[in-house]
C-alpha cells in the first residue's frame, strides 16, 4: 500500500471526481459513511451514545457534518461544535444546511467546553491538508478535548499534526485514541515521536480512483498482507530439506544462550530446512537439549566466541545475538568480516555494536546484508537524530552507501532499502517490547534469507510475520504476559494466514 503526501492525496481526490464523475459532496458522503460504519462496529447501540463532533471550516469539517447527520438518523445523541470562521468550504456549507440547525453550535478556537468523560469525541477540525502548525489560541479547545477523559477519534489526521513533516513540540495537537485515515496511511501517523497523538490508526477504503493511485509514485510503502502474500512461496510435493536452505546462527556467551535458543527455534518455525548454531563450548548441552532439531558447533573457548566457522555450507548466517563484546570476540569478528566475501549476513545485537566501534569494517560487510538494530544500536551506527524524519534520512544515506537493508524498530517498524525505498510494517503490538523479541526476528529473517528469498523479501516478510504471530498470540496471553517464545509458537498461524484474508489494525 502506498504512503502518499498531502499534496498527492489532494491530487488523487481531484482525479477521482473527474474519473468517477462525482461531486465533492459525493466523496465527502463516502468518506463520512466509512467512518460511521467503523463507529457502528465499536458502538452497536448508537442510540445510547453521546457524540461530540468538532468540525472545522474545510472539507474535514464537512466530513464531520455528514457523520453527525448519519449518527442523528440512528437516534444517537449528537452535538456538533463548528469552529467560527469568516468563510467555509462550499461542501462544508452545503452539509451545514443538510443538518438540523439545533444540533450545530458555533465555538471559537479559544473557547472552553466541558466534555463528559462518557462522551465520544470525534475530531474533524483539520485533516491532511493542514499546511502550518496551529497558533497558540487553538490550545483552548484542543486542551478541552485532550483533558476530557472521553474516547477521542480523529478523522483523517489528529487536528494540529502535520502529515509530511516534523510538527514542533508544544503546539496544540489533538491526542487521538484512534485515527480513521482515508485510502493511504499518512507518514506522521507511523512515527514514534507522534505516539501521543495517534495511539492507533486504521486505513479506510473510500473508492478513490485506482488509476490515479496506480500512477502516483512514491518511495514510501505500508506493508500489508497482499504485499507479503506476493512474496510467499508455496511448497511443492518433491521439495526436501535441502530445498529450504541451511541457516547458521552465530552467537551466545555465558548467561546468554537463551538468545540463540530463541533464534534457532524461530528459524525452524519459519521454515528453514536445516538450522545450526555456532556457540561457546558451554552452550552445547543447553542447545542440544532445548532445540533437538538443530545442530550445534562449538568454539574452543568455554564462555565466549573466539573464532568464526567456515560458512561455505550455509545459505544464510545470522550473527550477534547474545554474543557479547569480549576482546576475543571482537578480534574474531574483525577477521571474519574482512574475509567473508559475498554472502549476505543478518547482523544484530553485539555484531552491530562491535562494527559501530570499528566503522572501517563496514566496507567489508557484504552488500545486501540485513541489519536489525534496536534504537540505541542504530544511533551508534548512524549517529544521533533530532526527530524521526531526520532519523529515516540518516538511515537512507547509510543504507545507500553500503547497499544494506536496515530495520528501524518501533511500533510501525520501518525497513529502509538501498534504493531509498522505505516500508513501514503493519503488524505487531506492545506485548513484543520485551527481551528476546529481537532474537526471534533474527532467526526468522535468517531462515527466510536461507530459503532463497531476497534480502528485501526476507526483511519485509520476516518483520510482518513476527508481528503477525505476536498479534495472534496476544489474543491468548495479553500484552503484559506475552513472551517471545509465545510468538514462536504462533508463527505457524501467521504463515497459514498468508493464504487467508487478514484485516489488520495498527497499535
Amino acid at each position: 500500500m502506498k504512503v502518499l503526501s498531502a499534496q498527492q492525496m489532494n491530487q488523487i481526490d481531484q482525479e477521482t471526481l473527474k474519473d468517477q464523475k462525482i461531486s465533492g459532496l459525493d466523496l465527502m458522503e463516502r468518506a463520512a459513511t466509512a467512518v460511521f460504519e467503523e463507529l457502528r462496529k465499536r458502538y452497536p447501540k448508537l442510540e445510547e451514545e453521546s457524540f461530540y463532533i468538532f468540525c472545522g471550516k474545510g472539507n474535514n469539517g464537512g466530513d464531520g457534518l455528514v457523520l453527525a447527520r448519519l449518527l442523528d438518523q440512528q437516534q444517537a445523541q449528537v452535538s456538533v461544535y463548528l469552529v467560527e470562521a469568516d468563510e467555509y468550504a462550499v461542501d462544508n456549507l452545503a452539509n451545514q444546511k443538510r443538518l438540523a440547525s439545533h444540533i450545530i453550535r458555533k465555538i471559537t478556537c479559544e473557547g472552553h467546553l466541558d466534555i463528559p468523560s462518557a462522551a465520544i469525541v470525534v475530531d474533524c477540525m483539520f485533516g491532511y491538508g493542514l499546511k502550518r502548525v496551529l497558533a497558540a489560541e487553538w490550545e483552548g479547545i484542543i486542551s478541552c478535548i485532550n483533558g476530557s477523559g472521553a474516547s477521542i477519534y480523529s478523522v483523517d489526521m489528529p487536528s494540529g499534526l502535520l502529515a509530511d513533516e516534523k510538527t514542533p513540540q508544544g503546539v496544540p495537537i489533538v491526542q487521538a485514541d484512534m485515527v480513521y485515515t482515508f485510502q493511504s496511511p499518512k507518514l506522521a501517523l507511523m512515527l514514534p515521536e507522534n505516539r501521543f497523538y495517534a495511539q492507533a490508526f486504521k486505513v479506510l477504503e473510500i473508492g478513490l480512483s485506482q488509476r490515479a493511485m496506480a500512477e502516483t509514485e512514491t518511495n514510501i510503502f505500508y506493508v500489508d498482507q497482499s504485499l507479503v502474500r506476493s512474496f510467499y512461496r508455496k511448497r511443492r510435493k518433491f521439495d526436501h530439506k535441502g530445498t529450504f536452505g541451511h541457516t547458521l546462527i552465530i552467537g551466545g556467551s555465558k548467561g546468554k544462550m537463551g538468545a540463540v535458543q530463541l533464534a534457532l527455534k524461530a528459524a525452524l518455525r519459519a521454515g528453514c530446512g536445516l538450522a545450526s548454531a555456532y556457540v561457546p563450548a558451554h552452550g552445547n548441552t543447553i542447545l542440544q537439549t532445548a532445540v533437538p532439531e538443530a545442530m550445534v558447533i562449538t568454539d574452543p573457548e568455554q564462555d565466549v566466541i573466539s573464532q568464526f566457522p567456515c560458512i561455505k555450507s550455509y545459505q544464510s548466517i545470522g550473527i550477534g545475538i547474545g554474543m557479547g563484546t569480549d576482546q576475543y570476540t571482537i578480534d574474531a569478528l574483525k577477521v571474519f568480516i574482512a574475509t567473508v566475501n559475498d554472502t549476505p549476513l543478518v547482523l544484530d545485537a553485539d555484531a552491530l555494536n562491535i562494527l559501530a566501534h570499528e566503522p572501517d569494517l563496514w566496507a567489508f560487510v557484504p552488500a545486501h546484508s540485513i541489519l536489525t538494530p534496536h534504537p540505541k544500536e542504530l544511533s551508534r551506527i548512524v549517529g544521533s537524530w533530532g526527530n524521526d524524519f531526520e532519523k529515516i534520512e540518516k538511515v537512507k544515506v547509510f543504507a545507500r552507501e553500503h547497499q544494506f537493508y536496515v530495520l528501524i524498530k518501533g511500533a510501525n517498524s520501518a525497513m529502509v532499502m538501498p534504493d531509498g525505498m522505505v516500508y513501514f510494517n503493519s503488524t505487531g503490538n506492545v506485548g513484543m517490547a520485551t527481551g528476546g523479541s529481537g532474537d526471534i526476528l533474527t532467526g526468522i529473517v535468517s531462515s527466510l534469507l536461507g530459503q532463497g528469498y531476497s534480502s528485501k523479501e526476507a526483511l519485509i516478510m520476516g518483520v510482518f510475520l513476527h508481528g503477525r504471530a505476536a498479534d495472534i498470540a496476544v489474543k491468548t496471553f495479553g500484552v503484559y504476559s506475552l513472551l517471545p517464545s509465545d510468538t514462536i509458537n504462533y508463527l505457524a498461524d501467521a504463515l497459514i494466514a498468508l493464504e487467508q484474508d487478514y484485516d489488520g489494525m495498527v497499535h
